[in-house]
């Protein structure tokens, strides 16, 4: 008995093929969806985390401000818990580039001498790694020179006045050999810089032979047992900071050492300088008389010492002092002597060469003194890989995704259910007088329910199968693919993940199964007698728009029937109703995502950047700046233009740290002119002034804070300050920060250093002829114009195509799964009653307008709730999704609802056409005997 059971369940298989594809491929999209996406997130953070591994990425690096030296790193290495200790050079440059001097990092390459102290092995992507001085390896990113390419030229200048470039490179022309990526910089910020903009654009790898500089710039450390540590953690942050204290104290204790005998080593020196100048001024002032009576008692000395010496009455250390005294008695002797006889013949060129000497002198004292005080203070500073906001950012994305994750899988799975439920339910129904047939036959309900749950049990595990196996694979990739526009780990690691496929099947399994179960019980209730004859057609009912008359009364009959239909097979309708409105709302949602990222640049570039472009100044002084603005004032193609100070820095406040562009207007009142500061709660204009900071908005939401609360501000080489905000403005990439001059001047006690110019060229400005005046003066390093600085933005939106598309392609297969299956039943259940209105004479088009008229009201009702539910997933994928630098459009465009509804119409029309064919093909007269 079982085995012809299992046999018709295969035949059951075979005979309704495409209702078990639907059913499998409704699961296959849920888990695949779910799976997909919820992995996304694990094989993100795994893949740093091999990345990390595989690269050996420090865990801390120890900088100070004096440089250190091979001894230093001996000291750090011998150190409690280090596992190994690489030094490297660091020093910014200038490249010209697009008319202008951009900043590079140039790096030197971890040491090949000891393979077990390497750290931060980087990436070849392209081309190989250079082996020899005057070559070089490049970054290309996202707004890197289009002359990063492998076979171009570098050619750099120093960017500092008392430094020439062979000062720090053994040459200023360097050959791309390779491209490639170093795990210290894995997303799109790089580091701030005292010098050009104040900011680098990207690094340069050379070999360490390539570095003409006395000392090292910084050391990366390793440190034990932190191997099984999530490096993303709370946990791993701590421990790094606990295991780094030993080799931050041995590092501070050896570089003290020595920049404390090196600073003893100057003020000796500079005491015998004094002393030197003491003795040539006191020589010059005597007289001739003087200076024979000096002679003759120094010479008296002097054989004395020579006395004691031969007759042996000093030995050891006096013996030394005395000869050492000898010495200072000899040079003295000849000195006077030379003073003497320059008096005595009245020799003015002598005279003039002692006074040259004494003024040479006392030039060399006086820059000793100089370069001593320009000794800076010995600071040491210990960084973790959380110091770069990038490292903390990745993980906050990835975890951004894994919220996504909640809400889009599960609406599928419920989808699935829901179809499922429906599906298997019809099917029992169908089946009600071969159920009753089996019951008969002597079947238990059991061995009766087992088909229908094998038929459900199939479907559900080859669809969570091949649903999973995808989903794993394609989802991760086009999702990552969208955040490499912030983020530069070479390539993401999908691996398979069996719990995963475990979870998915057994939801599906038991969502199926439940239907099953649920579906059967009503029918295994009933007598074998009952079951085997048709079931009662379900009574009609009026339905409450029957009660509105002057609604009801001018429908027409066929409209009538459709309305009564609908709400009659009530489970149908609302399931078309969650399937059409999920599609659509999934389609609102990609379009809308598309526009709330495309239209950043827009409102930034447009709404709150009112300048033309902004100039680099080479000032080292606010004269040479105010020299400068003057210039710039005096060229036709200006029509205005202002000095302002920026410097890269970090805001903290709540335990959060964020990197920021301190603003400093030259003069406040002239701000509006250049950047369109407006409250984010009253839409007022922003006056930059007063003893408090305006923030930008997003800025205020990643560190939790309001109008009036404080937080602190820490520039390079400036002590940290707390500021109070005084308003939020709206800005929509990076984060800002505005004070006034008097703030600055009163905070670090200085003047800010004007070294950038908001310029707004005149109407009919010539760009490229202004361009060309800037970068041919040396008062100007060089000019970006605010058009310019927007295309980064723009063309990163074209990798968010991948999402649009897959969303819509999600979506699209849930609608069509979910209208097909649905109508395919409604069809399936009115074949006597569409065969009859066929024998009554309804052509075939009338037939497929009769059915589908009740499919196009339930798409419409669905695409009305999916326009509502499609605000709601927008607005909580883009505040969901955001990066840490941007703050999206939140507004929904109206155009997304427009594609959301003609799409889903498409599919609905789609899904109704290949049913036509289906209509078409039913025969009339068998359909009519069906019931016998």
């Amino acid at each position: 008995m079982k085995t012809a059971l299992y046999k018709d369940t295969a035949r059951e298989i075979r005979r309704s093929l495409s209702r078990f594809l639907s059913i499998l491929a409704i699961i296959a999209l849920g888990c695949g969806f779910f799976a997909g996406v919820k992995a996304t997130m694990p094989d993100m953070v795994s893949t740093a985390e091999d990345y990390f591994k595989d690269k050996k990425l420090m865990d801390a690096k120890l900088v100070s401000s004096v440089g250190f030296k091979s001894e230093d790193v001996q000291a750090v290495r011998h150190a409690d818990g280090v596992k190994a200790a690489c030094p490297g050079y660091s020093a910014d440059l200038f490249y010209y580039y697009n008319e202008q001097n951009v900043v590079l990092k140039f790096m030197s390459l971890p040491d090949n001498t000891f393979e077990d102290q390497k750290l931060n092995t980087p990436t070849v992507l392209e081309g190989r790694l250079p082996e020899k001085a005057g070559e070089c390896a490049v970054e290309v990113k996202m707004n890197s020179p289009d002359t990063f390419k492998v076979g171009e030229k570098l050619v750099l200048t120093s960017p500092y006045e008392d430094k020439d470039i062979s000062e720090i490179l053994s040459t200023d022309s360097f050959e791309i050999v390779g491209i490639v990526t170093s795990p210290l910089y894995i997303g799109y910020e790089r580091d701030n810089s005292n010098v050009g903009s104040g900011k680098v654009l990207a690094y340069v790898m050379v070999n360490e032979e390539s570095f003409v500089l006395d000392y090292y710039s910084e050391l990366f450390i390793d440190l034990e047992g932190l191997e099984d540590l999530d490096p993303f953690s709370d946990e791993y942050k701590d421990a790094v900071a606990e295991k780094a204290e030993p080799a931050r104290q041995a590092f501070e204790a050896s570089v003290k050492a020595r920049y404390d005998s090196s600073i003893k080593d100057a003020q000796d020196k500079l005491e015998k300088g004094q002393k030197d100048i003491d003795k040539l001024e006191k020589i010059m002032a005597m007289s001739s008389e003087e200076l024979s009576a000096s002679v003759e008692k120094l010479e008296n000395a002097q054989k004395q010492l020579d006395q004691q010496l031969d007759d042996g009455s000093l030995t050891g250390a006096e013996a030394l002092l005395a000869r050492a005294q000898l010495i200072q008695l000899n040079d003295t002797i000849e000195l006077l002597r030379e003073r003497f006889d320059a008096l005595e013949s009245g020799d003015t060129e002598k005279l003039a060469a002692f006074t040259e000497k004494l003024d040479t002198a006392k030039n060399e004292l006086e820059k000793g003194k100089a370069d001593l005080a320009a000794v800076p203070e010995l600071k040491i500073l210990v960084q973790d890989r959380f110091t770069s906001t990038d490292y903390a950012s990745f993980r906050g994305d990835a975890d951004k995704i894994d919220a996504i994750a909640k809400v889009f899988p599960a609406f599928f799975i419920l989808i699935a259910a829901l179809v499922t439920l429906t599906t298997m339910t019809r099917m029992v129904e169908e089946h009600r007088i071969q159920i009753g047939s089996y019951k008969a036959l002597g079947y238990s309900s059991i061995h009766v329910i087992s088909k229908y749950l094998v038929y459900a049990f199939l479907a559900s595990v080859i669809g969570s199968v091949i649903g999973t196996v995808i989903g794993l694979q394609v989802f991760p990739k086009i999702i990552y693919d969208s955040y490499k526009i912030m983020y530069n780990i070479p390539k993401l690691n999908t691996p398979f993940r069996p719990w995963y496929l475990f979870w998915c099947m057994l939801a599906s399994v038991l969502c199926t199964g439940l239907a099953v179960i649920y579906a059967s019980l009503k029918t295994l209730r009933a007598q074998p007698s009952q079951l085997m004859r048709p079931a009662p057609p379900a009574s009609g009912r009026r339905v409450a728009l029957e009660r509105i008359g002057f609604i009801w009364n001018r429908l027409g009959f066929l409209m009538k029937v459709t309305v009564r239909n609908l709400l009659r097979y009530k489970k149908r309708f609302f399931m078309t109703l969650f399937g059409v409105a999920g599609c659509t709302a999934l389609i609102i949602t990609g379009f809308g995502l598309k526009h709330s990222i495309s239209t950043i640049a827009d409102k930034q570039f447009g709404e709150i950047f009112d300048y033309s472009a902004t100039v680099v100044l080479s000032a080292e002084d606010n004269a040479s700046a105010k020299a400068a603005l003057n210039k710039a004032e005096s060229f036709p193609e200006v029509d205005r233009c202002m000095l302002f100070s920026s410097t890269s820095g970090d805001a903290e406040a709540n335990g959060t740290i964020q990197s920021v562009n301190l603003v400093v207007p030259k003069n406040a009142d002239e701000m509006k002119d250049y950047v369109n500061l407006r409250s984010v709660s009253s839409d007022e204009n922003l006056t930059v002034g007063g003893s408090d900071a305006i923030i930008t908005e997003k800025l205020s939401m990643m560190l939790s804070i309001g109008k009036g609360d404080s937080f602190t501000l820490e520039l390079p080489d400036k002590s940290p300050v707390e500021l109070k905000v005084k308003d939020i403005a709206k800005n929509y990439a990076l984060h800002y920060v505005y004070i006034s001059e008097e703030l600055y001047s009163e905070l670090y006690s200085e003047e800010p250093l004007y070294k950038m110019m908001y310029v707004n060229t005149a109407e009919d400005a010539d760009e490229s002829a202004f361009k060309e005046k800037i970068v041919s003066d040396s008062d100007f390093l060089g000019i970006s114009y605010k058009n310019e600085s927007s295309k980064g933005f723009l063309n990163s939106v074209d990798s968010l195509d991948s999402i649009v598309l897959l969303l819509i392609f999600c979506a699209g297969l849930l609608a069509i799964i979910v209208l097909y299956n649905l109508a395919n039943i409604n069809i399936t259940e009115r074949v006597r009653e569409i065969a009859t209105i066929k024998v009554l004479g309804f052509s075939d088009g009338e037939t497929s307008a009769y059915i589908f008229r009740e499919n196009v009201i339930s798409a419409i009702i669905g695409m009305l709730i999916g326009l509502l539910l499609g605000k709601i997933l927008h607005y909580f994928v883009v505040i969901t999704s955001e990066v840490d630098i941007v703050l999206f459009n939140r507004e929904l465009v109206w155009w997304a609802y427009l594609f959301g509804v003609l799409i889903t119409a498409l599919f609905t029309g789609l899904v109704n056409l290949v049913l036509h064919f289906r209509l078409r093909r039913i025969d009339m007269v068998e359909s009519l005997k069906s019931v016998e």
